[in-house]
């Protein structure tokens, strides 16, 4: 994100009835 933290793709492809979802193991901030 803008202030340097990083996250990581715990689970990624989980389809979804409206699209996928990658889980992550952080919160990122615009």
């Amino acid at each position: 994100d803008a202030k340097g933290n990083t996250a990581t793709v715990t689970i990624a492809n989980v389809m979804q009835s409206n699209g996928v979802i990658h889980v992550i193991n952080g919160v990122l901030q615009p």
